[in-house]
């Protein structure tokens, strides 16, 4: 009798394991030692750019980065995002920063780095998994200079998910935390916090933008929205960007900074910007933390309000 329970044991066991072993995720990740690629059944999704990235040569180094998302990409490889673009070389994509703060009692802009008041590093990494990423990135004023210092640190979580609709989904859960005993504020400002920088193909002629709440491009900025979605016109390439803030945001649903249709010289490029403290500011104490988090989708298709809702509250 033993060994039949044994015999059963050993072969539960089996089973547990091999079924454990084979599990299988079509995510992947790869580091180049400058930066983290990630895919999906061998399909490259984004890179996070974790080195210093410089601006093109013969532009001033002020404009270096490091920590943020591009190229952005759709499973059938168009890149959506655009990087250190010649009219905003402070523009990175998809990533995150502040504009106006107080700090010791000094304006500190961690967007426009031209100021030199501020910027954004990544530290270190927590972990990394085929998934996603936990990272430590510093908000620092007065970079590259005598008086640098922290002002905050940032608790950075990636992971990356497959929904029902073609494409896949990107989870952004941002902690910011003070550095110092002094505290921050987050001033109340037109823009500021995640933003996406939309490829220079996507314009006012070739893409639609539709709000939770009905409202167009040329309509939604100071808004406030559940979800917004800016994607392709329908045709034989659609492809479509939702972003929906978490309801345990501030100031949820949250305001928008959004360029119009006109942007540009009427170019019509796009600067899309989730901002929480755009109708009033925020002051972030050396004993609190301030949790952020945005699902955003990137699909291979074209969708209307009503699976916009339907994503929405898959992250409720």
């Amino acid at each position: 009798m033993k060994s039949i329970i044994l015999s059963l044991f050993h072969l539960s066991f089996f089973v547990l394991f091999s079924s454990c072993s084979s599990t299988h995720t079509p995510f992947a990740v790869v580091d180049t030692n400058r930066a983290l690629e990630y895919t999906m059944d061998g399909k490259h999704l984004f890179t996070y750019n974790y080195a210093v990235t410089y601006p093109p040569q013969g532009v001033d180094t002020v404009y270096k980065r490091s920590g943020f998302i591009h190229p952005l990409r759709t499973l059938e490889g168009e890149v959506l995002t655009n990087c250190s673009p010649a009219d905003h070389y402070h523009h990175f994509g998809l990533w995150y920063a502040w504009t106006k703060t107080t700090f010791e009692e000094n304006e500190i802009d961690f967007w426009n780095l031209y100021k030199k008041q501020g910027t954004v590093r990544f530290r270190q990494f927590v972990e990394v998994q085929p998934d996603g990423f936990s990272a430590v990135l510093d908000h620092v004023a007065y970079p590259d200079s005598t008086k640098e210092k922290i002002a905050m640190t940032e608790q950075l979580k990636i992971r990356v998910g497959k929904p029902k609709q073609r494409g896949y989904y990107i989870d952004y859960h941002t902690m910011l935390r003070c550095a110092t005993s002094a505290p921050v504020v987050l001033e109340s400002y037109r823009y500021g916090g995640i933003c996406i920088r939309v490829c220079e193909s996507w314009n006012g002629q070739t893409t639609e933008m539709l709000t939770s709440e009905g409202l167009d491009r040329n309509n939604a900025d100071g808004s406030l929205a559940r979800w917004c979605y800016f994607q392709k016109k329908p045709g034989k390439d659609d492809a479509c960007i939702l972003i929906v803030p978490y309801p345990s945001n501030l100031n949820y649903p949250e305001p928008i900074r959004v360029w119009n249709d006109k942007a540009n010289n009427s170019r019509g490029d796009l600067m899309w910007n989730f901002s929480p403290t755009k109708r009033q500011s925020f002051t972030l104490h050396p004993d609190q933390e301030l949790r952020l988090s945005y699902r955003i989708y990137v699909l291979d298709e074209s969708i209307n309000a009503s699976t916009a809702e339907a994503l929405a509250k898959e992250v409720i």
